[in-house]
C-alpha cells in the first residue's frame, strides 16, 4: 500500500505537475508539528522577512533543523522523501524548510515556479519551450506542502495550475490571468501537496479568522546549489548525529556526478573528525598544487 502511494504520486505529478497525497501523516506526528510551532512562537524564535511575494500575515519559519527532533523526521518522511527521489534522483538535495502559516487577511500570493531561483540563474531557461510537445522539462525541483489543518479554498489553500509544468514559464504580465485559471488543493489535515518545481502555484487569500498552518519541505536535484545553506546554518555537531538519510540531504554526501566533495572524498568524513590539512600538503609539507 505505501509503495503504491508513492507510485501513484511519482505518476500523478509526471502528467499534472502535482499531487494530493491523503492521510501521509499520522495525526500524532501532525500534533507534534503543531506542539513545535507553538514552541517557536513563545521562544520568538525570528521569522524570515515579510514581504509583498511572502506575505506581510505568514509566519514562515526557517532554519527549523536547529529545533527539535520532529523536524528531522518530517523531512525523511517514508512517504515523502521517496517521492522526491523518484522524481529528482536518490543524491537530491534539501532546497529550502520551514513553516508556511498564512493568517486571516493575507491575500493571495502571485502565480509563480518554485524552480524560479535556479531559472534566475540562468535566464536562457525561462524561454526554453518544453522538451518535446506537451512534455514537461526534466525536474529540477519538487516541493511539498504539508497540512498541518484542514485546507480549504476559504482558508488560503495552494492554489495549483494542472498541467503547467508543461507549459512555458509564466510572465509577470500574465500571472493574474494564471491565477483565475488556478485551482485550490484543498484536502484534509495530514494530508501532502507534492508540486513539482515547474507547476504554476501560489498560496492561497485566507477570508476566515483562522491560520491556516502548513510545513513546506522543498527539494532540489543533487548538482544544485541549495536555496538554504545547511552546512552553514546547522551546528557541525548537530549534524552529526542527524540519521544517515538526512545527512546526505543536507549536502554530506557527493552527488551522482561527483560533485561535492572534499579533498576528492565523501564530506561525511569532516563528520568523523578526519584530520585534514588547512591547506593541501605533499609529502614532505609544501602546498600541493590545485587542478592536477
Amino acid at each position: 500500500m505505501q509503495q503504491e502511494k508513492i507510485d501513484n504520486a511519482v505518476a500523478a505529478i509526471a502528467e499534472q505537475g502535482f499531487h494530493i497525497m491523503e492521510g501521509a501523516l499520522e495525526s500524532a506526528l501532525v500534533d507534534e508539528v503543531m506542539d513545535e510551532i507553538r514552541r517557536l512562537e513563545a521562544d520568538a524564535v525570528p521569522l524570515s522577512l515579510q514581504n509583498r511575494f511572502h506575505g506581510f500575515r505568514t509566519q514562515r519559519y526557517y532554519d527549523v533543523l536547529n529545533y527539535g527532533e520532529v523536524w528531522q523526521r518530517l523531512a525523511i518522511h517514508p512517504l515523502i522523501l521517496p517521492v522526491a527521489r523518484a522524481v529528482l534522483g536518490e543524491d537530491c538535495l534539501l532546497n529550502t524548510y520551514g513553516t508556511s502559516i498564512i493568517g486571516p487577511g493575507e491575500g493571495a500570493q502571485r502565480i509563480h515556479v518554485d524552480d524560479g531561483p535556479f531559472i534566475a540563474s540562468n535566464s536562457s531557461l525561462r524561454d526554453r519551450p518544453p522538451t518535446g510537445a506537451g512534455q514537461p522539462r526534466r525536474s529540477i525541483v519538487l516541493n511539498t506542502m504539508l497540512a498541518l489543518c484542514d485546507f480549504t479554498e476559504a482558508i488560503g489553500a495552494t492554489r495549483v495550475v494542472p498541467g503547467s509544468n508543461r507549459l512555458p514559464y509564466p510572465r509577470r504580465d500574465d500571472e493574474a490571468d494564471w491565477l483565475a485559471k488556478s485551482v485550490p488543493a484543498e484536502m484534509p489535515r495530514g494530508s501532502v501537496l507534492f508540486f513539482e518545481g515547474q507547476c504554476f502555484h501560489a498560496g492561497g487569500a485566507n477570508t476566515t479568522e483562522d491560520r491556516r498552518y502548513a510545513v513546506s519541505i522543498d527539494y532540489c536535484a543533487g548538482y544544485l546549489r541549495t536555496q538554504e545553506n545547511f552546512l552553514l546554518s546547522l551546528p557541525r555537531e548537530r549534524v552529526a548525529a542527524f540519521p544517515e538519510d538526512l545527512k546526505r540531504l543536507v549536502g554530506l554526501s557527493k552527488s551522482t556526478g561527483g560533485l561535492g566533495h572534499v579533498y576528492n572524498h565523501e564530506p561525511d568524513a569532516l563528520m568523523q573528525r578526519v584530520a585534514m590539512p588547512a591547506t593541501p600538503q605533499d609529502g614532505q609539507g609544501n602546498p600541493r598544487e590545485s587542478g592536477r
